[in-house]
């Protein structure tokens, strides 16, 4: 299953973490030092900790920076990253009966469809980060993450936001949001287009 730079990046760091490159408790590299390492912009960078930090590996503190927090975490994190490999591989031999098989076709095509959607509903609530901006004209201007009951109403989860070009993840549920302010989230993604409509945001921009 491909995968996207910054996804890549936030497996290398967990690797590194679980080998010990770096310690729980040790600050890692500032983003724009690691943008430099991975030759990615730092937008890239941000979303690779937002994955990080949504599983419980890194977390972010502003005035200090990226902190380990947990190696149990990174090895926890590369475990599931595999087990969707085994799945993905056992998809491809499916394929591969299917075509062998005709006379059973329509039974294999059925399991195959039903456990395609389920890898792929794993993959998005794993790690695709999506950024949303809240508009002037966004009925989410002045409401907090709590009156939003993002969660509750899409299934997607703010893990940061940036406002006027700080980050601040893990943000409060009493947090007011501003226009401008972007949202980093993840979820399945008809959580996330849920999200779009209940925070009044174009699909399109």
């Amino acid at each position: 299953m491909e995968q996207a730079r910054y996804q890549e990046i936030a497996l290398d760091i967990a690797h590194s973490i679980m080998m010990g490159e770096y310690r729980e408790g040790e600050k890692i590299h500032g983003r724009s030092t690691l943008a430099g390492r991975y030759n990615v912009s730092p937008e890239t960078i941000r979303r690779a900790i937002a994955i990080l930090q949504n599983a419980g590996v890194v977390m972010v503190s502003q005035g200090v920076g990226i902190i380990v927090t947990s190696k149990v975490m990174a090895e926890k994190f590369l475990r599931s990253v595999n087990q969707k490999g085994e799945i993905q591989v056992f998809l491809e031999e499916l394929k591969q009966l299917m075509d062998k098989r005709r006379q059973i076709d329509l039974q294999i095509d059925g399991h195959l469809t039903k456990l395609m959607t389920y890898a792929d509903r794993i993959m998005s609530r794993w790690m695709d980060v999506e950024e949303l901006e809240i508009t002037g004209n966004s009925s989410a201007v002045g409401k907090t993450l709590k009156d939003l009951k993002i969660r509750e109403l899409t299934g997607t989860t703010v893990v940061a936001v940036v406002r006027e070009g700080v980050e601040q993840f893990s943000p409060g549920a009493s947090l007011v949001l501003e226009a401008g302010d972007v949202l980093l989230v993840v979820g399945p993604a008809e959580g996330r287009e849920k999200l779009h409509y209940a925070l009044d945001i174009d699909l399109n921009s």
